[in-house]
C-alpha cells in the first residue's frame, strides 16, 4: 500500500489533496478559488483548510492589497511532508539529511531550485567543504541533479542579514536547533 493511501485512511482526504497541490507546485501562488477549483473541494471547506495550513506553517498567506494568495512555505515541515507524500527520492532532501550531520553547519538557505538544479547558501564556520563536494558528486551521479552552493561563515551571514541584502530568513530550509 502506498504512503499516500495510508495517509488518506488516517486523515481527511481533502486536506491531503490541498497539500498535494502545493507540493506539486512549490513556487506557484494560488488564490482561494484556484485551490478550490483544482482540488474540486467547495470554497468554504477550502478556506477552512487553507487557514489551518497557514496556522500549521505549511502554507504562507501573501496579501497583495485586498487579494489573498497562498503558496507552499519552504521549511523543514513541508520538506518532511514532501518526503512522506511523494514516493520518488528527492535529491535536495538527501543532501540535507547528509549535511546536517556536520555540527558546524548552522543553516541551509535556498536561493533557487529547478527540476535539475538547486542553488544554496550554506552557513557555518570551518565547513568540511571536501566532504560536502563529495556528497554533491554522488547525488549528481545518482539523480542527475546539480547542487551548487556558496559557503558563508556565521559573521558573513549575520552581516548580510543586518544590511538587508535580501530576506534570507524567509528562504531558510534547514536550521540547526540551538
Amino acid at each position: 500500500m502506498a504512503q499516500i493511501d495510508i495517509l488518506k485512511g488516517l486523515f481527511d482526504e481533502k486536506i491531503i489533496q490541498i497539500i498535494d497541490i502545493f507540493l506539486d507546485n512549490p513556487n506557484r501562488q494560488f488564490s482561494l478559488t484556484q485551490v478550490s477549483s483544482v482540488s474540486n473541494i467547495n470554497i468554504a471547506t477550502t478556506m477552512r483548510m487553507l487557514e489551518k495550513l497557514v496556522k500549521q506553517n505549511i502554507v504562507e498567506l501573501i496579501l497583495i492589497e485586498k487579494t489573498k494568495l497562498y503558496r507552499l512555505k519552504k521549511n523543514e515541515k513541508t520538506m518532511a511532508l514532501n518526503k512522506l507524500l511523494k514516493s520518488e527520492e528527492e535529491p535536495l532532501l538527501e543532501f540535507i539529511d547528509y549535511i546536517k550531520k556536520f555540527p558546524r553547519v548552522k543553516k541551509i538557505i535556498l536561493e533557487s531550485k529547478t527540476d535539475k538544479e538547486v542553488k544554496l547558501l550554506i552557513v557555518g564556520n570551518f565547513l568540511p567543504i571536501g566532504k560536502i563536494k563529495s556528497i554533491i558528486r554522488e547525488i549528481r551521479e545518482k539523480h542527475h541533479f546539480r547542487i551548487n552552493f556558496v559557503d558563508l561563515n556565521e559573521n558573513q551571514f549575520n552581516d548580510m542579514e543586518r544590511l538587508g541584502f535580501y530576506e534570507v530568513n524567509r528562504k531558510i530550509i534547514w536550521k540547526r536547533k540551538e
